[in-house]
């Protein structure tokens, strides 16, 4: 199950992996399930909306609950970007505005506990990301942190064995990055980013994220 949350925002690299990706989108209406029965996996995807002001979107509630269940059951998820913030939300974690955003291209540490994770082992201790988000949360109780940089302490973890949240984007591919760089223009620009300077790296960058993406949607189905 996909649960996308703005038509800008799919899986993007991920979903080249040999997997049977079924998009469910509730910002069209599209009802969620009760529960997880029948389902191999969850992939919560990013909008621009707050974790925390769910009352504008009546559905992100929804999300919430199904992810306490998953949470719960220590079934498969993985949530980007807003993702991530529903399953802090999620797990009683408190998600909030952060003091600055984080806009385009950057990077993140990876954590001494990533080097045994499911997910994140081998891979480089230095992660180049795409960063597309101004909201930051407290990490949940029981949560390993598998991620970090100078500005925000949480980037990546875990819950149990097989919920993980990740703030940044490694799934976005060049045809994502320029409609993000037109559909995002102003919270860019209000930010401080520069659209011109992302697409600028787009070449480099994509080929440095192409392994990454694929290990993780890869490793994650594995789970």
């Amino acid at each position: 199950m996909v649960i996308q949350n703005v038509g800008c925002e799919p899986l993007g690299r991920f979903s080249e992996a040999d997997a049977e990706f079924v998009y469910i989108r509730p910002f069209l209406g599209e009802p969620l399930p009760q529960n997880l029965d029948g389902w191999d996996a969850l992939v919560v995807l990013g909008g621009p909306m707050a974790a925390y002001e769910s009352g504008r979107s009546a559905f992100l509630g929804e999300e919430i609950a199904l992810l306490g269940e998953a949470i719960a059951e220590d079934f498969p998820v993985l949530g980007v970007c807003l993702g991530s913030q529903l399953i802090a939300k999620a797990a009683g974690a408190r998600v909030y505005a952060g003091p600055v955003r984080e806009l385009g291209w950057g990077s993140v540490q990876l954590t001494e506990a990533a080097e045994t994770d499911a997910l994140f082992s081998g891979l480089p201790r230095e992660l180049p990301v795409f960063q597309l988000h101004g909201d930051t949360f407290d990490l949940p109780r029981d949560a390993v942190r598998l991620a970090e940089n100078s500005t925000y302490a949480n980037q990546a973890f875990r819950i149990g064995g097989k919920v993980y949240g990740v703030q940044f984007h490694v799934e976005v591919v060049p045809g994502l990055a320029k409609s993000w760089v037109d559909e995002y223009a102003d919270y860019l620009k209000t930010g401080g980013a520069s659209g011109e300077e992302i697409l600028r790296e787009l070449d480099e960058k994509d080929k440095a994220l192409r392994p990454v993406a694929n290990t993780l949607i890869g490793r994650f189905l594995k789970l």
